[in-house]
């Protein structure tokens, strides 16, 4: 992997640490700004760097470095509540870096990129959160009670947020295209 690279993953990777604490509780999911930094992470890095972010991230939390939302750290994060947003991160910035190097650079497909990537986030970490309660807690959970408690309540904001990703991103990646420091399809 090339220096620059390393770089700009190490940089979103802090993001992602930075974004992660400015925390908001209101459940067993609390309102960060970790969605904003996932899929800018994406639209900037890549394919393959936007995931090594969220991946590094990852791994720091697991061996614990208070990395996650409100300083949580450890492996068990993964298998708690809010586990399954933390998978659908990767497959997020997966997306949304695809799209980014594959197609043309506009607000449109990259506003489009960032709803996909939003929606496999609720998806999967609905899907982690009711099993998490389910298996984890032993505790039922319906689908609309975990709809109103792990996926409404953040929908509002998280748009707003996909919002200034769209904007920002696509203004980031055609300045670091324009300039040579990252390519159409980034090289590892």
């Amino acid at each position: 992997m090339h220096t620059r690279n390393m770089a700009l993953t190490g940089l979103f990777t802090a993001l992602i640490v930075i974004s992660s604490q400015v925390s908001i509780p209101i459940g067993p999911v609390p309102i960060t700004l970790q969605v904003m930094f996932i899929l800018l992470a994406g639209v900037v890095l890549g394919s393959r760097l936007g995931p090594a972010s969220v991946l590094v991230w990852v791994l720091l939390g697991v061996f614990g470095l208070p990395v996650f939302a409100q300083g949580k750290a450890g492996a068990a994060i993964l298998i708690g509540p809010t586990g399954g947003y933390i998978l659908g991160y990767f497959v997020c910035t997966y997306i949304v870096g695809y799209v980014a190097e594959h197609f043309e650079l506009t607000y449109k497909n990259i506003a489009a990129a960032m709803v996909a990537g939003l929606a496999v986030i609720y998806a999967v970490g609905l899907a982690g959160f009711m099993l998490s309660f389910q298996y984890v807690l032993h505790k039922a959970m319906t689908l609309d009670k975990a709809l109103n408690l792990a996926v409404l309540p953040f929908l509002p904001l998280d748009l707003v947020k996909t919002a200034v990703a769209v904007y920002i991103g696509v203004r980031v990646r055609r300045a670091l295209l324009k300039a040579g420091l990252i390519g159409a399809k980034q090289p590892v």
